[in-house]
Parts: structure tokens; sequence; C-alpha cells
């Protein structure tokens, strides 16, 4: 299972593998501990992740 994240530290969101206990955030390396973090979404392939961190950045790009 995936799931999307944002960073404690920068705000970014990240894509997390719940396979695993930790994730670094690739913008600006902070190392998070998935479990107990708010997923703002989740997903069995990475794929289907991708396409949601894109929607989410999409909803919070200023308009102009």
């Amino acid at each position: 299972m995936y799931v999307v994240v944002k960073c404690l530290r920068c705000h970014n969101l990240v894509l997390g593998n719940t396979r695993y206990r930790t994730r670094a955030c690739p913008h600006c390396g902070h190392r998070m501990v998935l479990r107990g973090m708010r997923a703002l979404g989740r997903t069995d392939s990475s794929r289907e992740a991708v396409a949601l961190i894109q929607a989410l950045k999409r909803k919070e790009a200023p308009e102009s």
C-alpha cells in the first residue's frame, strides 16, 4: 500500500510505501515515521499514488 503524506519540515507532498517504517523526503531529506502521519491518500499502486500527488498539487496551485 502506498500513502501520500506532507513533509513535516518543507510541506511538500511525499509518496511512501507502507512496507517500510520510515521515508526520507526527497526535497529536504527529513526522515519521517510513516505510521501515525496523516495520510492525504492511500492507493494500492505507485502509479495511482503519483496521479494523486499530481491532482493534489493542481488543487493547491494558485490560479492566475
